[in-house]
C-alpha cells in the first residue's frame, strides 16, 4: 500500500507512518537511507526491498530534484497541486506491505529550499538504537563521510559500477576514504577474492608467484580494485588485459615456478581452475552477483572493511604519485 502526502511536514509524515500497519520499529535491525535521483529510485528500492527480507529495516529514500527541471518549471509536487511560487516544499510517500519489503519505506521528495538541508528531513525517521546505513546507488558525493546524509551513518555504501566512468569515480573517492566507507565494486568480487585466496594460499606461503595477469572488461571498477588487491597479496606487478565485450573478470592467470594457475569464468554460474600438471580443470560454483546479493552482504557486515581500506589507500597513493609525475 502506498500513501501519498503532498506539501507536507515531517511531523505529518511521522503521524501517518504510525497510523500505518507495520510501522513499529521493534523488529528492525537498521535504518537504510538512500540518496538517489528519480530515474534510479525504483531500481534502488527493488534492491533494498530484496535485501530487507534478510535484514528488516526502515528505508528512507531521498529523491534529489532535477536542477534542470526546477529551472524550467519551478519546484512543484508531482500532482501539480502546489504553486510553483513557493520557495520549497516536501512531498512524501509511505509504502508498506508488499510495496516495502520487510519493513516500511519512506520516499521523500524535497523541492526548492526544502532540498538544501536533507539531513534535517531524514533525522525524524531514524530508528533508535539501530545502525544507520547510507547508500548512493547512483552518483556519490565527493566525500561520503562528510556529506549531510553520510554524517548520519556508520556505514556508507557507494556504487561506482553504476556510473558512466566507474574507474575515474573510484579514483575520485579514494583520497576521501573513511573507515565505514564501502563500494559495491568491491563487494562484487568477494567470491573472486575468496577463490583466489584459497587457490593461491600454498603458492603464496612459498613466495613463488612470478607474475599475475587479469583479463576482463575494460574500465571496470571491480577489476581495478582486484588488481590492487592482487598486488598487495602477491607483491608482484599485476598486468591487465582488456577483453572487449566481456562483463567483469574473465580470468586470472598466476605464473609460478611449476607453471600457470588459471581461474577462468565459464558462464554466469561457474568458473574453472586449471593447475600445472595437465589435470582436468576443477569446476566450481561462482555465480555473478546481483544488486540484491551485494546489498545483502553489506547490510550483514556493518563493520569497517579493513582490507578495502588498504586497497583503496594503495589506489589513492598511486593516483597521487601519478599526479606528481605529471607536474612540469
Amino acid at each position: 500500500m502506498i500513501t501519498t502526502l503532498t506539501a507536507t511536514t515531517t511531523d505529518r509524515i511521522v503521524s501517518a507512518l504510525l497510523a500505518e500497519e507495520g510501522a513499529s520499529g521493534g523488529s528492525h535491525v537498521l535504518t537504510l537511507i538512500i540518496d538517489t535521483d528519480a530515474a534510479g529510485l525504483e531500481d534502488a528500492l527493488a534492491a533494498a526491498h530484496g535485501a530487507s527480507l534478510d535484514h528488516p529495516c526502515r528505508i528512507v529514500a531521498v529523491v534529489r530534484p532535477d536542477p534542470e527541471g526546477e529551472a524550467v518549471t519551478g519546484p512543484r509536487s508531482r500532482d501539480g497541486h502546489v504553486s510553483s511560487d513557493l520557495p520549497g516544499h516536501l512531498d512524501a510517500e509511505i509504502r508498506v506491505g508488499h510495496d516495502a519489503g520487510a519493513g516500511e519505506t519512506l520516499v521523500l521528495r524535497p523541492w526548492g529550499e526544502a532540498a538544501e538541508h536533507v539531513d534535517t528531513l531524514v533525522v525524524p525517521f531514524l530508528l533508535p538504537d539501530v545502525p544507520v546505513v547510507a547508500w548512493w546507488p547512483t552518483a556519490p558525493p565527493a566525500c561520503p563521510s562528510t556529506s549531510p546524509l553520510g554524517r548520519l551513518a556508520s556505514t556508507r555504501i557507494t556504487n561506482t559500477p553504476a556510473l558512466d566512468d566507474p574507474v575515474t569515480a573510484l579514483k575520485a573517492l579514494a583520497p576521501a576514504f573513511t573507515p565505514g566507507d564501502i563500494d559495491l565494486a568491491w563487494t562484487r568480487i568477494t567470491l573472486w577474492r575468496a577463490m583466489v585466496a584459497s587457490t593461491l594460499d600454498p603458492v603464496l606461503r612459498e613466495g613463488a608467484v612470478h607474475g599475475v595477469v587479469i583479463a576482463g572488461e575494460p574500465e571496470n571498477a571491480s577489476i581495478a580494485l582486484m588488481i590492487r588487491w592482487l598486488a598487495l597479496r602477491t607483491e608482484v606487478a599485476v598486468e591487465q588485459v582488456d577483453v572487449p565485450g566481456f562483463s567483469g573478470i574473465a580470468s586470472i592467470t598466476v605464473t609460478t615456478p611449476s607453471g600457470e594457475i588459471v581461474i577462468a569464468r565459464m558462464d554466469q554460474e561457474r568458473a574453472a581452475i586449471t593447475r600445472p600438471g595437465g589435470g582436468a580443470p576443477q569446476v566450481v560454483t561462482m555465480p555473478r552477483r546481483e544488486p540484491i546479493t551485494t546489498m545483502n552482504e553489506e547490510l550483514r557486515r556493518l563493520t569497517p572493511d579493513l582490507v578495502f581500506g588498504e586497497v583503496l589507500a594503495s589506489f589513492a597513493a598511486e593516483c597521487c604519485h601519478g599526479s606528481e609525475e605529471d607536474r612540469p
